[in-house]
């Protein structure tokens, strides 16, 4: 559990909800996953991904939320100040609760919603080109300025000052000058937040976030790391979210076979 500025969760969610696409059962949603330090947001689409974060000091958990949910707590936090955020079990499925005073919110956790691997993604993708291109820096307001040019706004990389070229259809075109950046790695100051999220169990290492798969072909996924001395939990990827201790996943289903990303 850990206590939260309702802004701040607030903040995050509005940051990345319009990266959640309407219509698509499977990606309509927002993974709040908390890691060492950091309570991330994220949602993805067909073609983009967005990740929020905003410091925090809670443990290692994952929990995929429908957007009609999101939606509610979104809401629920207009009317809040400080919130409790515990991610637990009810009536043996994973949820998350929400708490200030008397005033309580409990969202199902969507294990069923298709993986957003947003870490593998970030690490792949945002490390330094292996050829020579320069990195633009724009601000909102740089953003703004296109927004009127056209529906569809296409960007070309620039031959020589400008970042790139400005076109929407045939009668508009324009230039855009980069800003000062320092230049560096983009994940700089992201290494706790993509890092893996490890442990052993009975000598062998599970990742909280991952699927498994059992022998008899059922998904299972890992929400949580374990605190010390406590027994990890595994919840099924169906509608049926059901949480069991990894042993008992083990001693029925035999050895789990990690799923690819």
């Amino acid at each position: 559990m850990f206590t939260i500025k309702a802004d701040a969760l607030s903040a995050i969610l509005d940051k990345v909800a319009p990266h959640s696409p309407a219509g698509a059962e499977d990606l309509n949603m927002v993974v709040l996953d908390c890691s060492r330090g950091w309570l991330h947001a994220a949602a993805g689409g067909r073609r983009t991904l967005a990740v929020a974060r905003t410091p925090v000091d809670g443990a290692h958990w994952t929990a995929p939320l429908g957007f009609d949910d999101v939606c509610a707590l979104r809401g629920w936090l207009e009317s809040s100040d400080q919130v409790h955020v515990e991610h637990t079990t009810h009536a043996g499925l994973p949820v998350l609760h929400f708490s200030e005073g008397t005033a309580q919110l409990t969202v199902p956790v969507a294990t069923y919603m298709a993986s957003l691997s947003w870490r593998s993604l970030l690490l792949a993708e945002a490390r330094p080109s292996s050829y020579q291109r320069a990195t633009v820096r724009l601000s909102a307001e740089d953003l703004e300025l296109w927004q009127h040019a056209g529906e569809d706004v296409e960007l070309t990389p620039a031959a020589g000052r400008a970042a790139f070229i400005v076109t929407a259809g045939p009668d508009f075109i324009g230039l855009q000058m980069p800003r000062p950046r320092t230049p560096g790695d983009v994940l700089t100051g992201w290494a706790t937040s993509v890092r893996s999220r490890r442990f052993l169990y009975e000598g062998l290492p599970y990742e909280v976030g991952a699927s498994y798969a059992d022998r008899r072909g059922f998904v299972w996924r890992i929400t949580a790391r374990p605190a010390p001395g406590e027994e990890p939990l595994i919840v099924s990827a169906d509608r049926s979210s059901v949480v069991l201790p990894l042993a008992v996943v083990l001693s029925a289903g035999g050895p789990l076979l990690r799923l690819p990303e």
